[in-house]
């Protein structure tokens, strides 16, 4: 095998399951992709801002928030290696987002550009249905979101978050978990306070 199909056979094996796409359309797929840095504290999305791409996070953690009427950022989602993000509303009706998306730490992501989504959209039921599937997996996670946020009360969304997502504890800010949670940073520290207790 030459130096290429043995690069794109080692990127399948690492990355072809996470993306949910089968080794005879990964080449398609991983060519369209387009390797980029962010630093601590720069924006891929602003609000404001049509959002132009699908992301995936090869290394760094990446937050999605939005700022509410008084000004407060208000942390909607927490993004770690491995994962998607982008503002998908925007991509899916070619509106500006309400939606912040900024780097917490330095990041090497991946991106997709949403002219080239379509474009294989259009080339064969495969990727149709590979939409949908990220299309549905995107809805059900915003769902779950929201529910969490609805349905539980502050102590209950914090053990959720810490059965789900220990990460978080790990490498957010204290700041930023508070508000994903709905609370004071206070609250936080009297929940974690009990729990202990």
């Amino acid at each position: 095998m030459d130096q290429k199909t043995l690069q794109m056979l080692d990127n399948y094996k690492r990355y072809g399951e996470l993306f949910q796409v089968d080794q005879e359309h990964f080449e398609e797929f991983y060519s369209l992709l387009k390797n980029t840095e962010l630093q601590k504290s720069d924006f891929f999305l602003k609000q404001g801002e049509k959002c132009k791409y699908l992301g995936f996070i090869k290394s760094g953690t990446i937050r999605s928030f939005y700022i509410n009427d008084q000004g407060r950022e208000i942390n909607f989602g927490f993004y770690f290696e491995n994962e998607f993000f982008t503002d998908y509303e925007s991509i899916l009706c070619d509106t500006v987002s309400n939606m912040n998306i900024q780097a917490i730490g330095n990041c090497e992501i991946l991106l997709l550009n949403k002219d080239d989504l379509q474009k294989l959209y259009q080339k064969e039921a495969y990727w149709q249905q590979f939409g949908r599937m990220m299309s549905e997996k995107i809805y059900l996670d915003a769902k779950k979101r929201i529910d969490d946020l609805l349905c539980n009360s502050p102590e209950n969304r914090y053990l959720n978050l810490l059965r789900k997502e220990p990460v978080v504890f790990q490498k957010i800010a204290q700041k930023h978990i508070a508000s994903y949670l709905g609370i004071t940073e206070q609250s936080l520290s009297r929940i974690r306070s009990r729990i202990i207790n």
